[in-house]
């Protein structure tokens, strides 16, 4: 590297300091007075796009704790990823790194985090194709599940309660399924049982029919099989098949 290059490569990276931490080393034919727009500018595209990706997090912080939280975000953490729109996922990533009163106070804050940046990164992840039919026999046919899908489990129930009412108390087992309808592009979000996330991982196996995942789940979980259980998994696939979680058919 040239000299010439050396020098702007420095100055580029005290204006990119400056616009992250707020302390202005002084940059050649640069008045302070006038870089202050440029950090003002880069701090509201960063809340922005973070109010964007969190809204359900930016309305349980109070107005201060947001500022604090972001302004410590953008002055600690050197964001990595080029793409505006995956920045808020080192948000999240940021803030498990912590330790403090935040999350002393909002123990759950990383699930909600996570919750929300699930919704943006089934969004956009790349499509996956599998074969199936769209039309077949619900009871008797194999059954083929939307590979654009994602299986989790929470502490809290942030999928499912308004985070200003969560507290300790809630502090259990909560299972969901978020999937990408793949003609619209809207994502869903699915409460599940623990026996219906066992079936879900049965269908990432192969395709099966929905008494094989029932056999099989029940038989693991040593549950007996049962009238309600039988009807609950047909109405849970029926759902499934409306809303695309399940494609098709094998």
């Amino acid at each position: 590297m040239q000299q010439s290059d050396k020098s702007t490569f420095a100055h580029q990276s005290a204006l990119a300091s400056y616009c992250r931490t707020g302390n202005y080393i002084g940059i050649p034919g640069v008045k302070e007075k006038n870089v202050v727009q440029y950090r003002r500018l880069v701090y509201n595209v960063v809340d922005d796009t973070l109010q964007s990706a969190y809204p359900l997090a930016h309305e349980l912080l109070a107005v201060k704790e947001w500022k604090n939280l972001v302004g410590r975000f953008l002055k600690e953490h050197a964001c990595a990823s080029p793409q505006v729109w995956s920045m808020p996922k080192e948000l999240y990533e940021y803030v498990i790194s912590q330790k403090g009163a935040l999350l002393r106070k909002y123990p759950f804050l990383p699930e909600l985090l996570w919750f929300e940046w699930l919704e943006v990164e089934l969004y956009m992840m790349e499509d996956s194709k599998v074969p199936h039919r769209p039309k077949g026999d619900f009871m008797v046919d194999k059954l083929v599940l939307n590979p654009e899908y994602h299986l989790q489990h929470f502490a809290f129930p942030v999928h499912l309660k308004n985070a200003k009412l969560i507290t300790l108390s809630d502090k259990a087992n909560y299972f969901l399924v978020g999937h990408r309808h793949p003609e619209s592009g809207v994502v869903y979000f699915t409460d599940l049982s623990s026996a219906f996330v066992r079936m879900i991982e049965l269908l990432t196996e192969r395709p099966r029919t929905i008494q094989d995942v029932l056999e099989n789940a029940c038989q693991e979980l040593n549950v007996q099989i049962t009238t309600s259980i039988s009807n609950a998994t047909e109405t849970f696939f029926e759902r499934a098949v409306e809303n695309k979680l399940i494609l098709g058919f094998a």
